[in-house]
């Protein structure tokens, strides 16, 4: 979510992250969709609009949209704010991540980022999130920025050291997320993870498209850029979620 407040206030689908993970094998996929998708809303007929526009009609409208675009069923759903990040990478004593060029964020100057590999804390990782307007691509490598935080999350919280805190990190965040996920559910995979200590094989997939002015059901004829979909990448998602779920 874009709220700048809580993570209950009415506000856009900032970042869209189909996560599919499979226990069995110990690998998650991250399929990150572009927030200006240019999508039918769940619901809707008519003119499309920004996947983004979708989190203002409340998370069910972003999850029954997101289902209806790649031809799956969403079993649970975790929504997060910008304090999430900031919360849950200091309670991670800070995250290492790999930058490809050097940048001062627009989002905020007081992080600096040089090309190569640096420890940065919560407030930095977001900056790193958000950041689109230091990169030719834009908002495509935002995507991948967003998919490397969150991997990088993944992969210090799946720590053993980590793991066995895992109830105070919930306890000090859980103002700022909301999920469907039950508490025992977390609790169930937080032994599994303590019993096998596996360590989880991540991959990253980023759906694209083409820039266009067009309009959109949220904001009626008034021209917006949007991202039309290429199917090419839509299809490919779809392989590679089934093929995660079906080995």
């Amino acid at each position: 979510s874009d709220s700048r407040s809580t993570v209950k206030a009415v506000a856009r689908s900032d970042v869209n992250i189909i996560m599919t993970v499979n226990p069995k094998n110990h690998k998650i996929l991250l399929v990150s969709i572009p927030r200006d998708y240019y999508v039918q809303l769940s619901g809707t007929t008519g003119i499309k609009d920004k996947l983004t526009h979708a989190g203002v009609y409340g998370i069910n409208k972003s999850i029954t949209t997101i289902e209806d675009l790649l031809d799956i069923k969403i079993d649970e759903y975790i929504k997060v704010s910008f304090a999430t990040v900031i919360k849950s990478v200091d309670l991670l004593d800070g995250i290492d991540i790999y930058s490809d060029q050097s940048f001062t964020p627009w989002t905020n100057r007081t992080c600096r980022f040089y090309e190569g590999v640096q420890h940065v804390d919560g407030t930095c990782a977001l900056a790193f999130a958000r950041e689109r307007k230091s990169y030719t691509e834009g908002d495509r490598h935002r995507g991948e920025n967003q998919e490397q935080v969150l991997s990088k999350i993944i992969e210090k919280m799946t720590n053993p050291k980590y793991l066995v805190r895992y109830n105070d990190i919930l306890k000090q965040t859980e103002s700022s997320f909301e999920t469907s996920i039950s508490y025992d559910m977390i609790t169930e995979l937080v032994k599994e993870e303590l019993t096998t200590l596996s360590s989880w094989n991540i991959e990253t997939y980023n759906l694209d498209g083409t820039g266009a002015m067009l309009p959109t059901y949220s904001m009626g004829s008034m021209n917006l850029w949007v991202m039309i979909p290429d199917e090419t990448t839509i299809e490919t998602a779809k392989t590679k979620i089934n093929e995660y779920l079906n080995s």
